[in-house]
């Protein structure tokens, strides 16, 4: 029964004394991003002049799978620590670039226009302020693994066309909104006070924008306002702790 007793105190411990080497994550994080997400190729369907030729033609324009870049620059503060386990709140800015080439509805952005030409946009900018939920599991002194809860705010958006030169084709709009709201898992490797990870996005619950899915493309989601829908992204952070 000695042995038992000693056997557990020794472990426990052992466990005690490598727990406390671990170099925990300080009070504060600010992190660099840059991500990649595949396009977004659902242009449902088209009538009229707008007829399956042009659709493929647009298909074609972008062949590629990847297409939307995104980078961004966060801060967050520590909010609760237990053993190995800690969270952040964060706040921070986001910069995405949609290059695939759709149509887009561009009355919804200039107010009063009655044109009913169909324009297409390769360029779909926004700046977003997201706020998050971030949660670290310490493996070691060197590894972590993290998962983010995010709501995304868009701020200001910008839609144009870099093939065409027509003085008045660039359009842009600010505004406030919940734009979606994502989950995303990652691996995180930690040296001194710096930490580099990789993430990838496992949902997204994000607002239909009617911009780009609207009576141009005969949307059958008539009255929906949120959906989930999630292209595979991955993105690559570098962040600084105190």
């Amino acid at each position: 029964m000695k042995k038992a007793i000693l056997t557990v105190c020794v472990l426990f411990l052992i466990q005690t004394v490598v727990y406390c080497q671990y170099d925990r994550i300080g009070n504060w994080l600010v992190d660099m991003s840059t991500g990649i997400e595949a396009h977004d190729k659902r242009l449902f369907n088209y009538g009229g002049s707008f007829d399956d030729l042009l659709r493929s033609r647009l298909l074609a324009k972008s062949p590629e799978y990847w297409g939307t870049y995104h980078t961004g620059l966060r801060i967050k503060r520590k909010v609760w620590q237990q053993r190995r386990f800690s969270s952040f709140l964060g706040l921070g800015v986001s910069y995405e670039n949609a290059t695939f080439h759709r149509p887009f509805d561009h009355t919804t952005l200039v107010s009063g226009s009655t044109t009913s030409d169909i324009q297409v946009l390769n360029r779909y900018k926004k700046v977003l302020t997201p706020l998050s939920l971030t949660a670290f599991y310490e493996l070691g002194n060197h590894w972590l693994i993290s998962g983010e809860l995010a709501s995304y705010f868009l701020v200001f958006r910008s839609v144009g066309n870099t093939e065409w030169s027509r003085e008045g084709f660039s359009y842009t709009e600010p505004t406030f909104e919940l734009d979606d709201i994502q989950l995303r898992l990652g691996v995180n490797y930690r040296i001194s006070k710096w930490m580099i990870g990789i993430h990838s996005r496992v949902a997204n619950f994000q607002k239909i924008d009617k911009i780009i899915f609207n009576r141009i493309i005969q949307d059958p989601r008539t009255g929906q306002k949120w959906e989930w829908h999630n292209p595979l992204r991955f993105d690559l952070t570098v962040g600084y702790t105190w």
